[in-house]
């Protein structure tokens, strides 16, 4: 059908095993940052569940829409608040996001 948007497709194997190892290296960062008190344990629970659901999401091979998923992730760091995250902590995640193949 002309002009309808297609859904979400699952990203390439490529880009989904360049996906995979971003969010899972995020992962760890923020786990150690929590361990080494650089993110607050509140704000870094759900930062770890967004971003494990979305891995799971994508080496599931399921369909996401990896760009509005990732600038969502973006806006919560950006959004942190003082405590959440320390400002190196932060840039890490943040570098860490933009490894993430999103098609704009």
């Amino acid at each position: 059908p002309g002009g309808t948007v297609p859904p979400a497709a699952a990203p390439a194997a490529g880009a989904r095993e360049a996906a995979v190892r971003a969010l899972s290296r995020m992962r760890r960062a923020i786990d150690v940052g929590m361990a080494e008190g650089e993110v607050g344990p509140g704000f870094g629970t759900e930062l770890a569940t967004e971003v494990t659901t979305l891995l799971n999401e994508v080496d599931g091979g399921r369909p996401v829409d990896l760009g509005r998923r990732v600038q969502r992730l973006r806006e919560a760091l950006a959004a942190r608040g003082p405590g959440d995250v320390s400002p190196d902590r932060a840039a890490g995640l943040a570098a860490l996001l933009a490894e993430v193949p999103v098609h704009s």
